[in-house]
């Protein structure tokens, strides 16, 4: 008998929204797009979509997630306000992908699948080579292949699903496959920061504002 634990994981958050609106989908799919320099798919030129009072009911359902990840599943201390701080839309045609990249001023970041299918692409999250789970970086380790596990790994795919929602640190580098599909994918991505007063020992270390906040 033997027990294995997954110390300092990193948390990878998937669920599915219930009770998103036709309108919010609708209202998303109609934004204004413009392709990016890239030349590997389109966003949305507002960056912050999900502050729209059209999609009040959709960003309050997001945030609800947040929270029950953020407080329950990571108990994190309701004292730190985590605040969506930017938002945007994406539109993947058929050859359109994601090159492997961070968010950066950003502490979690997440992606809501709007409209997908099975050939859409499926977004990869990848570990980073100075996490040293196993083994040093510096070693080209060969693995078998067949107990392919979150020890072992270099990367985790999740297939998306309309209405699935996955949560995770921004630090976390991901990418998104060429979508062999001949409809349109549409996502919304977005990025919260924690904002309060933080500190140990009733000692204020660092108080933050959200300046924009309405």
């Amino acid at each position: 008998n033997y027990n294995i634990t997954p110390l300092f994981g990193i948390p990878l958050y998937q669920t599915i929204l219930e009770g998103v609106q036709s309108e919010d989908i609708n209202f998303i799919k109609n934004a204004e797009y413009k392709r990016f320099p890239a030349d590997n798919g389109y966003g949305t030129p507002d960056k912050f979509i999900l502050d729209k009072p059209e999609l009040k009911n959709l960003r309050d359902n997001i945030m609800k997630r947040c929270e029950h990840f953020l407080h329950e599943v990571l108990d994190v201390d309701e004292s730190a306000r985590f605040e969506i701080t930017n938002s945007w839309a994406v539109k993947h045609l058929k050859g359109d992908e994601s090159g492997a990249h961070t968010h950066v001023n950003s502490m979690i970041s997440g992606v809501f699948y709007i409209q997908t299918d099975d050939d859409s692409g499926e977004i990869i999250f990848h570990k980073d080579k100075t996490q040293h789970n196993i083994f040093t970086p510096t070693v080209n380790i060969p693995f078998k292949g067949k107990n392919l596990n979150v020890f072992n790994t270099l990367g985790w795919a999740i297939k998306p699903k309309n209405n699935m929602l996955i949560l995770f640190p921004s630090t976390l580098d991901h990418s998104v496959l060429p979508s062999k599909s001949d409809n349109e994918r549409y996502c919304v991505a977005f990025n919260l920061f924690a904002f309060g007063k933080f500190g140990f020992d009733n000692v204020v270390q660092l108080g933050l504002d959200n300046s924009t906040a309405a």
